[in-house]
Parts: C-alpha cells; sequence; structure tokens
C-alpha cells in the first residue's frame, strides 16, 4: 500500500479528517485535528447535534471545549453532516468514534460499529487509512470491521487501505487536558501503517505513543486497564462489606495498607458507572465466551460491583431503622445523579439506580445535582438549589462526590432540618470523617459502622 499522500499530508497539514461519532469522545476529538489545523470534517445521525455544533453549542461538558469548537468553526477547519458518503469519499483518515453499548442483556451492541463499516466499505477508495478510536473487544476489528470494509468494496487490506486502533483512554471531565499527558497506545493491520498513524498522532499531541503489534493488542490494552480497576474495585467494595460487619472501618484499612509500596488503593461506594468500566468487562466476557473459557474473576467482580446500589439501598434502611424510620414516607435528599464526580453524565450511574430504588421505596426524595438543576430525569425531579433539595429533610445520601458536596454546612442543615427529627447522613464515597462533624448526625459510610456524633 502506498501511504506517500498520508505521510506528505502529515507533513504539510493538508490532509482530510473525517470523525464519525460527534459524542464525548468523537467531538474531542475532531477538534484537536483542527488544533492542529487539519481539516476536519464531523459525522452524525443526530441533526440536532450537528444543528447545535454548527451554531458554537455543545451538550458536553468538557473544560476548553467549546474555546476548540469556536476556533474551529471560525478558522473553517471544520464542517458538520450527515452525509456518510461525502465525508468517506472525501476522507484522508477516518476516525470511528461511535458508541458500543452493553445491553440489558450484558451484550455488547456493536450495531453501531457495524452499520459505519459498511458504509465506508460501500465508498472507499484505495489509500486510506481507518482508526477505530470506539471501544471494542480485541476480535471486533479483525472479525467485524476489516470483513465488512472488504466485503463492500472489494478492495484488500494492507494492499489497498489500512486499519488501526487508537482507543480512547481519556477521563471525562479532563478530556482536553488529557489529550497532551495520557500516552496513545496504537495497533495497526501492518507495522507500517501503525507507524504512520502514529506520525498522525504525533502532529497534534504532545502525549507519548506506544505502537503495539495489532489492532487487537491495543484494544486488548484498554479494556485490562479498565478491568484492572473493576476487579480492583469490586474487591474492595466486597471487602468494605465484610468490614463493616466485623465492625472495622475499610477507610482506615485503605489507609494502613497504603503505607506499602506494592499496595494500590481503591474506594468502596454505591456501584461502578460511566460508559467504560461497567461495559468493557462484558467485551471481554463475550471474547472468551467465543473460545469457550469462562472469566470466572471478571465476571463475579461485575455481579460484585452491580450489586452496590442495593446495598447502599441497604444501608439506608439501616440507618434511618436506627433512629426509629423506615425509607417510606421519610423525606430524603439525595446528593448526585452522576456516575462521578464533577461530570455532567448518568451513563449507567449507579447514583441514579440508587434514587430509584428509594422511589420504589416509596421515600419523599428531593434531588439535587449541580449539572442538571431543575430538570426531570427518569421521572425524578431535580431541585432547582442545594436549599431547595435540604428543605425539612431527615435524610442526606451523598451518592456523587461532586466538589460541591466536599464542605457541607451540617450545623446549618441541623438547624433547619425538620423539628423533632434526627439527621442521618449517608456518605456513600466515605468523604467526610464522623469525628469531625458536629452534634447531633448519625453517620454511615459504605464499610462503616453507624456512628452517633
Amino acid at each position: 500500500m502506498d501511504l506517500t499522500k498520508i505521510i506528505n499530508g502529515v507533513n504539510s497539514k493538508k490532509l482530510m479528517i473525517s470523525v464519525f461519532g460527534l459524542g464525548r469522545i468523537g467531538l474531542p476529538t475532531a477538534l484537536m485535528f483542527t488544533r492542529a489545523r487539519y481539516s476536519v470534517i464531523g459525522v452524525d445521525i443526530d441533526k440536532n447535534l450537528l444543528n447545535d455544533l454548527k451554531n458554537k453549542k455543545t451538550f458536553i461538558d468538557e473544560p476548553g471545549l467549546l474555546d476548540l469548537l469556536e476556533n474551529g468553526i471560525e478558522k473553517n477547519l471544520i464542517e458538520f453532516t450527515s452525509d456518510f458518503e461525502y465525508a468517506i469519499k472525501k476522507a484522508d483518515i477516518m476516525i470511528i468514534c461511535v458508541p458500543t453499548p452493553i445491553s440489558e442483556n450484558k451484550v455488547p451492541d456493536y450495531s453501531a460499529i457495524k452499520g459505519i463499516s459498511e458504509k465506508i466499505g460501500n465508498f472507499l477508495s484505495q489509500g486510506k487509512i481507518i482508526i477505530c478510536e470506539s471501544s471494542v473487544s480485541p476480535t471486533t476489528i479483525r472479525d467485524l470491521i476489516i470483513p465488512l470494509i472488504e466485503k463492500n468494496s472489494n478492495l484488500k487490506l494492507n494492499k489497498d487501505f489500512g486499519v488501526c486502533s487508537c482507543p480512547e483512554r481519556a477521563d471525562p471531565g479532563k478530556i482536553i487536558d488529557n489529550f497532551d499527558k495520557i500516552t496513545r497506545i496504537v495497533g495497526g493491520s501492518s507495522y507500517k501503517i501503525g507507524e504512520v498513524t502514529i506520525k498522525l498522532y504525533k502532529s497534534i499531541t504532545n502525549a507519548d505513543i506506544i505502537q503495539l503489534s495489532t489492532p487487537g493488542t491495543a484494544n486488548a490494552v484498554k479494556l485490562t486497564e479498565n478491568i484492572f480497576r473493576d476487579v480492583n474495585i469490586a474487591l474492595i467494595n466486597e471487602l468494605a462489606i465484610l468490614y463493616e460487619k466485623l465492625g472495622i472501618d475499610v477507610k482506615e484499612v485503605i489507609k494502613g495498607a497504603s503505607t506499602k509500596y506494592n499496595f494500590q488503593p481503591h474506594y468502596p461506594g454505591p456501584g461502578v458507572g460511566g460508559p467504560c468500566l461497567p461495559a468493557n468487562p462484558y467485551y471481554i466476557i463475550q471474547d472468551a465466551d467465543k473460545m469457550d473459557y469462562i472469566p470466572f474473576l471478571i465476571r463475579v467482580a461485575r455481579e460484585v460491583n452491580d450489586r452496590m446500589p442495593a446495598y447502599t439501598l441497604e444501608l439506608i434502611t439501616n440507618a434511618l431503622n436506627y433512629v426509629g424510620k423506615s425509607i417510606k414516607g421519610t423525606r430524603i435528599t439525595v446528593l448526585g445523579l452522576s456516575y462521578k464526580a464533577d461530570v455532567k453524565d448518568i451513563q449507567i450511574s449507579p447514583s441514579l439506580k440508587v434514587a430509584n430504588l428509594l422511589k420504589k421505596k416509596k421515600a419523599s426524595i428531593q434531588v439535587w445535582d449541580p449539572y442538571y438543576k431543575d430538570k426531570t430525569i427518569e421521572g425524578i425531579k431535580i431541585a432547582g438549589s442545594f436549599q431547595e433539595a435540604l428543605k425539612e429533610t431527615e435524610c442526606i445520601i451523598l451518592l456523587t462526590d461532586h466538589k460541591e458536596f466536599r464542605d457541607i454546612n451540617f450545623q446549618y442543615i441541623i438547624e433547619n432540618k425538620k423539628k423533632d427529627s434526627s439527621l442521618v447522613f449517608v456518605d456513600s464515597r466515605n468523604v467526610y470523617d464522623p469525628d469531625n462533624m458536629p452534634e447531633g448526625v448519625i453517620y454511615c459510610g459504605v464499610g462503616r459502622k453507624i456512628i452517633e456524633t
């Protein structure tokens, strides 16, 4: 395959880059190419999204993203379209950033990957490179993407076109900042295609880039790092439940264990959320099933973490029972619906699961999340202010440790709470030290006994 045009295009910044999927990963990727002064076509099926982007609006809450969008548009470096044929024919480089969610049955949904692969095949011409940044299993590029492109294009891999995996490794809320800091992983369908892809990415980022032997290996790296976290979070969640029953404070245990050089601290909580950690293990589980192998540890870890919202409900029940109350009818303030701190994102959010469990138990819930002020999500109305959510509260549940929730004025809440009622505080993220809380709070955390301050 002759890569001269692409190599020269990288040197001169005269390549056309098409990015398919303009979500939390695709849009920042597209705009980082415009930052490097490449011409970019952003492609998505959501026409309302495209119209917003054309008008310099984005739903993605990422520091620095809007500035990049405005700059890219003002300098005529990016256009937005739903015309796949146009974007494929015009592009020298195509980057796939479409979603790969997990179904209710815990099976990876590769329908978007399949659809874009077929479209690329339909309109592909020689000399182009297709890069997959979407999270997929180690076999997906080899067994799904490449065969579909070859079949629909009548072109041959490495002879007529190249394929590369460069899986995103971003931390939501820090995606732009991470772009120049987090090492990129590249695996090409040939060594030369991998080399050229690295040259391309080096022209837009200051981060280190590592070349791996195959696309599947690069995808395995992405999944391994997330499964590592999921398994270790499951371990500490399981230990937290046990230590609570034994009367041992898990936070104290983690602090002690962290003094040893080979211990990497992970922390318990109400569950694991987001687009990656709860989903990535199932990509590996599906591949393992094809090999007639059962990854027991990965499966059990997922089950443990999936049970944590129910365990959090149990904590709330026990804490309220401690003061002679039940969940039903109790005025409960829920703090946070996002799946992680300081991010506007409720994908597979354990906080949302806990809130829905409380609704089913007929609690009188008041919800506050600064990222979803005055909105309604899954039938849950979010308050207009922190003060509104705290009105006559009897119980506060911290589910997402947004920065706004790390310095709560409990003394003020105690003075303004419902009369003749104890204030129960369930700290599912173990943010607070009960020894530093004012008198009159019934404190409960994950892996920590109930403490009356």
